[in-house]
Order: C-alpha cells, then structure tokens, then sequence
C-alpha cells in the first residue's frame, strides 16, 4: 500500500456575478416588453453589422436587462446557444426577447433565422425560461419583424421532448450564425403531432407538486350525471396551461400519440360507517383524454338544443289556432 505524501490538490470554487455595462435611456417607461424593443430598435437601426441581442424580462413581462451576445459582420455573426442563453440564467430571468439586425435593411427572415429562432425555443424550454419573440431589425430603415406576431415560429412553451444535441448545434459544421448565404442545416426534423385540449377555468386548480414546480391539477367531469364520485383528474406542468384569447377558458398542447396518467378515488370498503377511498391511476391515450375533458361541450350544445326545441314547441303551440274557438264563432254568426 502506497504511503501518503500529503500533497493537497486543489479544487477552485467561482462566483458568477453580472457586470453592469452601458445603459439605454427612452423619454418612455420601460415598463413592458414591447418598450423594451422600441429603444433596442433605436439602438440597432444604427448599427452596420450583424448584432445579436436578448432583452430578459421578469415573471410579468417586465424588462431586467439586456445583453448584446454577439457583434459580426455584413453577413454572420456567432450565435451559439449558451451564450444567447447565459445572461437570462445570471438575470434569474423568466423569459427572453431576442433581437438581431439585417444589414441590408430589409427585416424580412431568412431560412436560417427561422431555424436558429425554433433552436433557441426549445432550449428555452429545457432550462425554463422561454422565449417569446424574435424581432429583427432593418439596419438604417428601423423596420422590424416579430416572428411572433408574422407567426413565422411557434413560440408556445409546452415541452415537446426535442434531442439535447439538435438544439444546442446551432450549426453542422460551424459554430457561427450565418446570413442568407448558407444554409444551416439541411436535415428535415421529424416533428411530433400535439392536440390541444380545452377546458374550463373551473376545471383548473394550481398545485406544488413534491419536487417543488408548479402544477396544474385539471378535473375531468363525470360524463354520467348520476355518477357523483370524486371527479377523475390529470396534471399538467403550470407554465404549458393558457388562456385562451377572451380570457374565460383555457388550453393546452398534449402529444398526439402519447398517453397522460389520469387519477381518480375508488371507494375499496367502508370502515367505522365511514368510506375508505383509494387512488387509482389509468393510462389514458391523449386523443380519448381529449374526449372526456371536452365531454362537457357536448352535453351542454344537447341540453341547449333540448331547450330550444321545448320552447319551439311552446311557442308553436300558442300560435296555432284553437279549433274550439272557430266553431263558436261560427256558432254564434249562425244566430
């Protein structure tokens, strides 16, 4: 057995801090994203090269920062995806807003802004900050383009299980991010079919589950009115559950051809005149899961068709005439 020389090595322990650096100053509060985008794009139309920028904003969409990641030239400039992500994790950001120019003037994206865009969602997705736009700015023209709102890039946040490795290579062969004269990646991605499942916002209850994330907990109405047993339910991560555009529902994106685990409470005996209730958990494709939680549409466009058709019957019998009365006036004109 060797002897000990007593030599210690050493293991080095870093601190991350943020470095403030220049600062960007509108007559306008910048309160909110799209503020935050104005000034960058008084900021960038200057600029006569590629730059990449990523605005960080807090829980409520406010902005805490922004950092330039990159500076190239006319027609590249590196965008590897650590680095477009770094200053959101030291910022303890929620989400980002990314930004970059087009020399030319022209914001229109290319193929590979589009690519790079869908690379930096999903990257977004694995670390839990998500990103909801990419603006690009015209160089001297101050045009822009938000893919959010063109549409160009779906920015929805729910997890789709894409491979660690396609998303961090930003190129095949390269690590930089270039313009409309290369073409990143030639590879068609397989990508795979979601439904989306609607529901109401009393169907939803929030719910810490035990490794300390935030959940939503959605109930499935008994399709039988007679059944008054506990509801089933399934849960869903908080931040892939939305509302829908007027505020009164809300929905959700699910694998098409996977399966979600559903709980519901059977009674398994009785105790001291008291139910013994035990969990049971079922998995359930998501096409029919789709179909119990949306049950409730079709029992209520039912009921609301049997209304109508009772009060059409109403209102059609009061309008037809009553052969009784015919007779007695007929009667009565006769004498």
């Amino acid at each position: 057995m060797a002897a000990q020389s007593g030599k210690q090595y050493e293991l080095k322990e870093v601190v991350l801090r943020l470095a403030e650096g220049r600062s960007l100053y509108s007559d306008q509060a910048i309160s909110n994203a799209d503020a935050a985008v104005d000034v960058m794009r008084k900021e960038l139309m200057q600029q006569d090269r590629e730059v990449l920028c990523v605005v960080n904003l807090n829980a409520k969409m406010k902005p805490i920062n922004f950092n330039i990641v990159s500076v190239g030239n006319l027609t590249q400039t590196v965008a590897d995806i650590p680095f477009i992500t770094k200053s959101a994790i030291c910022s303890g950001a929620s989400s980002t807003i990314l930004l970059h120019t087009h020399p030319s003037g022209d914001p229109t994206p290319s193929r590979e802004d589009v690519e790079l865009t869908k690379r930096v969602v999903e990257a977004g997705k694995l670390i839990g900050i998500s990103c909801v736009d990419h603006v690009i700015v015209g160089c001297g023209t101050g045009h822009t383009f938000s893919m959010r709102e063109q549409g160009t890039v779906d920015f929805d946040p729910t997890y789709r299980g894409i491979a660690a490795e396609s998303i961090m290579n930003v190129a095949e062969e390269s690590g930089s991010y270039h313009g409309k004269e290369q073409n990143m990646d030639n590879r068609t991605e397989k990508k795979m079919e979601e439904i989306s499942i609607k529901f109401g916002k009393g169907l939803a209850e929030p719910f810490t589950g035990k490794d300390g994330k935030e959940y939503m907990r959605i109930l499935i109405p008994n399709q039988d009115k007679g059944d008054h047993t506990p509801w089933a339910s399934f849960a869903l991560p908080a931040k892939s559950v939305h509302e829908n555009k007027y505020g009164k529902g809300l929905w959700a994106k699910i694998p098409a051809d996977g399966t979600t685990t559903v709980t519901k409470a059977v009674q398994v005996g009785e105790q001291d005149g008291k139910r013994i209730w035990e969990n049971q958990k079922t998995a359930v494709p998501n096409r029919e899961l789709k179909a119990r939680v949306e049950a409730y549409k079709s029992r209520d466009r039912e009921s609301a068709r049997g209304k109508l058709e009772q009060l059409t019957a109403q209102v059609a019998e009061k309008l037809s005439p009553n052969t009784d009365r015919p007779r007695a006036r007929a009667a009565g004109m006769e004498k």
